[in-house]
């Protein structure tokens, strides 16, 4: 029998665990199979903001929702618990996420003693909310709200596909602003930012219901047109945007009006996938452009002299390697306080007729032919060449495209290359983008997987821009994520920019990963940086993409040692924070 003393150990023992329970962020509840609340935390009380006047166990939950109580609830209540209840009767435990009164809560239920539903849940509005925003301006151009290149390139691939089983018709529009340098030149660019915006805003008016418009990049826009008749459709939509930019538009309080060239191209006769759309379509704006301006004109076949130009150039890459063009120039990457640790190795292209050519030119046609794969191996065993004969220990990060996640043995080559050049892996870092992950992401995971059991590490770059970052983060253990340099650019102009990156900052943090900042040119940046928490930084600030002997102090091929010099550089940047 229990005595008098031993209930009152039992009763403190009670309150303690309640008071526990009371002091607990998640809310706790229990419930029977009839759907009564037979005990509830003070976090639960407050996730559902029940009321002073509540009574626990009172109720059951079909009685509570037939007085419309529950009236909050986005689902229907009772057959939320009835499905609760069959998941939890099959399988024990049952995970979800409900809307009530404007909360986001999720959920987790466990069957205890096949009598009473264990329910743990927590309000996660705020995070939800969170990645939404950064998912939509991941796909979006913070400065007109446009769908951005990503976004466009996946619709594009999406309709081109439809249209090859419906056989329909349909237009792709590209066009960009007459002279916007001069614009940017004259006035300045928060005037250029304007007239973007503005430029947007009246195409928005103009597009069809199925009409899908992007900014690219610059003052480069497209639009995919899927009006039913086509060309007349698209022809209509480029007449009126052309009369459109006609009407001025007030900058800081000058008038400027502005021109457009337009080029289109058809599917399927100008073009039966998404690069020779956008590149006749291209032609079409050259040729508008080369007959005044201001005008808008359809593709043909004797625009393909841009096209004749683009293969030559494809045949001169074919053997730029046995004619020792390519090189590679180092840029260094630092602390926010300017400690070097580092160097991205960057592929340039010296023409023998066309003089330095730049990666956003040759990279692309690379890829296209397969040539990415040979010109990938190459940069890489020269990177971990020269990398592996400096006295420091610095450091190296080297770019892997998409295409050469394809060839059959990266592991392997990478691992060889190891073993040449006796580069130590600790010091190799993969810079891959998300487009490595997104057609064939098991694979892709595979092989991400054996770089990292060779001991090296692996950056995701150009975070933000792609397609889904937080699922491939969440997938694979990345030892760095990249801020891609269009968000830095804009840190101090635009505040969509500036919350993008300090989401990203924040989610590293979150995820325990290493951020670096790429684009990094003023010191307005760097304190932007340094005060979100931003640890790492490269750009023209700490300094510019050279050949490696510009950086042989840093490298320890000169007296000066590295430290010396990240010294020397701290006190530049402290001088500047001070100035």
């Amino acid at each position: 029998m229990t005595t008098r003393n031993e209930r009152a150990i039992q009763m403190m023992k009670l309150e303690a665990i309640k008071a526990a329970m009371d002091n607990l962020p998640v809310a706790v509840g229990v419930v029977d199979l009839d759907g009564r609340l037979l005990y509830e935390n003070a976090a639960f009380r407050s996730l559902h903001d029940l009321e002073s006047s509540w009574v626990t166990g009172a109720e059951t939950f079909g009685e509570l929702a037939g007085s419309n109580r529950l009236s909050n609830w986005k689902e229907d209540p009772v057959a939320y618990f009835e499905r609760l209840k069959t998941t939890l009767m099959a399988v024990g435990t049952f995970e979800t996420q409900v809307e009530i009164g404007g909360k986001i809560i999720a959920v987790h239920d466990i069957l205890l003693d096949g009598q009473y539903i264990l329910s743990t849940q927590q309000d996660i509005t705020a995070r939800i909310t969170a990645e939404k925003r950064v998912s939509y301006l991941a796909h979006h151009d913070p400065l007109t709200d446009l769908p951005n290149r990503t976004h466009f390139s996946g619709r594009l691939a999406s309709f081109i596909e439809e249209s090859r089983v419906t056989r329909r018709r349909f237009a792709v529009m590209s066009f960009d602003v007459d002279r916007f340098k001069d614009i940017n030149d004259l006035f300045g660019h928060n005037a250029g930012d304007v007239v973007l915006t503005e430029l947007a805003r009246r195409l928005k008016r103009l597009l069809g219901e199925q009409d899908l418009a992007a900014r690219l990049g610059g003052d480069e826009f497209t639009v995919l047109s899927v009006g039913e008749s086509q060309p007349e459709a698209v022809t209509r939509l480029a007449e009126n945007l052309t009369q459109a930019m006609e009407q001025e538009i007030d900058v800081e309080g000058r008038s400027l009006r502005v021109g457009l060239s337009i080029g289109i191209a058809m599917f399927p006769q100008d073009g039966n996938d998404a690069a020779s759309l956008l590149a006749n379509a291209d032609a079409a704006l050259y040729r508008a452009k080369a007959e005044g301006r201001g005008r808008f004109c359809a593709f043909n076949a004797g625009m393909d002299r841009r096209m004749h130009d683009r293969r030559v150039l494809q045949q001169d890459l074919r053997h730029a390697i046995a004619r020792q063009e390519l090189a590679l120039h180092y840029q260094p990457q630092a602390s926010v306080s300017g400690e070097i640790f580092g160097f991205e190795a960057l592929l340039r292209w010296h023409h023998p007729t066309r003089g330095l050519i730049a990666p956003d030119h040759f990279v692309p046609l690379a890829e296209e032919t397969g040539l990415i794969v040979e010109i990938g191996r190459w940069v890489l065993r020269e990177a971990c060449r020269e990398a592996a004969s400096w006295p420091n220990r610095l450091k190296i990060a080297i770019n892997v495209s998409p295409i050469q996640f394809r060839q059959e043995n990266l592991v392997g080559d990478v691992h060889a290359i190891l073993l040449q050049t006796g580069l130590s892996p600790e010091r190799l870092e993969l810079e891959v983008t998300e487009g490595v992950l997104v057609q064939d992401f098991a694979r892709a995971l595979q092989i991400l997987r054996g770089l990292k059991a060779l001991g090296i590490q692996i950056a995701m770059d150009d975070f933000g821009t792609g397609y889904s970052s937080l699922s491939y983060l969440q997938a694979f253990p990345f030892d760095t994520i990249k801020i891609d340099r269009s968000f830095t650019a804009k840190l101090n102009a635009d505040a969509s920019a500036g919350e993008i990156v300090r989401a990203v900052i924040g989610l590293g943090r979150g995820l325990n990963i290493p951020i670096v900042a790429e684009g990094v040119e003023t010191e307005e940046q760097r304190v932007f940086l340094e005060e979100a928490q931003c640890q790492n930084i490269q750009g023209h600030l700490i300094g510019k993409a050279e050949p490696i002997s510009e950086y042989s102090g840093l490298t320890g091929a000169e007296t000066k040692s590295a430290a010396e010099l990240s010294d020397q550089l701290q006190a530049t940047i402290t001088h500047l924070h001070r100035r």
